[in-house]
């Protein structure tokens, strides 16, 4: 599995960058930070940030990208982020948790900071299944699973909704404030520049937190289980909703077309917001708005693909140790409903959430002690 997962970060580079470039994506940006204009907005582009040249240039170049998924100049690109956000938060507590878990201690499942920097930087179809990749191969947790090595501290998990709602959801909102009726054109780019690196702010928060409260929690483990499960649920929720969103208002136009105006029916339509266009198709985009549709919807597509086959992987490996049987019909349906129902990522938290379910109550509850009663007598 984790090959499979090292070719998919490897795919991004034809199916993203190079496609961006022919395509002419990274013509129009370039264009437009030559220029000094935001792209599709009559307003300068900030070019300075920090005064770090290669910095404040980086910073400039993932505005303009991003500024267009915002502005509301291309509705379909606005509903298809925003299902890709609750995706990436989910996902991301997926990696957060990984990096806590007690057999990940001192391996590269320990640092997620730096695959969020990547994921945000070249991508998330790039920086997550790369992650996911290394943690199949170097962590204990995904090659013989224990309630032991999979076991995150308490304190982690009563402050990880909260780090998120700070560190993630509240740069996310700021730099979604509509322009210029609530902030200013550059104060919104300022805010989109401060969101770029909110995998760190996760982090950090996180571990800051954790040596902060961790002297007020016991190891109690019915009550790390209900905050694990809130933790799972809480990302169930975000990467469902959000899915659940975008569809049920990207159908609506084919089922009630006469609820959108001509030109937002178009934008919003499920070809144009579900369906991917390839590489070889021979596709060129008249606007950055839409070369970033493009772009992302693969960035969706492979990311969110990763992180489902990882799930997979970690689900059958435990499965397969402590039960000695997977039931591939029954697995296969329900992924293929859950996916639907939550969308790639909702379905892996799923499952992953299973794994750990089943690890904890085969290996680390009642059935553990009864078994050490047992060989007793």
């Amino acid at each position: 599995m984790r090959f499979l997962l090292f070719s998919l970060s490897a795919f991004v580079f034809y199916a993203i960058f190079y496609f961006s470039l022919i395509n002419g994506l990274d013509a129009l940006g370039r264009k437009s930070i030559e220029s000094g204009k935001l792209p599709n907005v009559d307003a300068p582009l900030r070019l300075v940030y920090t005064g770090i040249e290669p910095l404040d240039h980086l910073l400039a170049t993932l505005t303009t990208f991003f500024y267009p998924t915002l502005d509301g100049s291309n509705p379909g690109l606005f509903l298809h982020s925003t299902a890709f956000a609750g995706t990436f938060g989910a996902a991301w507590t997926l990696i957060a948790l990984e990096s806590w878990r007690k057999g990940n201690a001192g391996t590269i499942a320990a640092y997620p900071m730096v695959f969020g920097l990547a994921a945000q930087v070249l991508t998330f179809a790039f920086g997550i299944p790369l992650a996911c990749a290394l943690q199949l191969g170097c962590s204990i947790t995904a090659r013989r699973p224990h309630a032991d090595n999979i076991r995150i501290p308490r304190a982690v998990l009563a402050i990880l909704p909260l780090t998120f709602i700070i560190g993630f959801m509240g740069p996310t909102t700021a730099m979604s404030l509509p322009a210029p009726s609530v902030i200013s054109v550059d104060m919104k780019q300022i805010a989109i520049a401060i969101w770029q690196p909110w995998p760190a702010y996760v982090s950090i928060l996180t571990t800051v937190g954790y040596y902060i409260v961790s002297p007020f929690f016991t190891n109690n483990q019915r009550a790390s289980m209900s905050s694990l499960r809130w933790v799972y649920a809480s990302a169930f929720m975000h990467a469902s909703l959000t899915h659940i969103v975008a569809w049920t208002v990207s159908l609506a136009t084919v089922v009630v077309p006469g609820l959108f105006v001509d030109s937002v029916r178009e934008s919003l339509h499920p070809a144009n917001i579900f369906i991917v266009a390839l590489p070889w198709s021979g596709l060129t985009v008249s606007s950055v708005g839409d070369g970033v549709q493009v772009f992302l919807q693969w960035d969706y597509a492979i990311g969110t693909t990763g992180v489902l086959i990882w799930a997979l992987s970690l689900y059958t490996v435990a499965h397969k140790q402590l039960l000695n049987t997977v039931g591939w019909p029954s697995l296969l349906l329900k992924v293929a409903f859950l996916t639907a129902l939550a969308g790639p990522v909702g379905a892996a938290v799923e499952l992953i959430w299973e794994r750990d379910e089943l690890v904890f109550a085969e290996t680390g509850g009642s059935r553990q002690q009864v078994s050490k009663s047992k060989k007793a007598i």
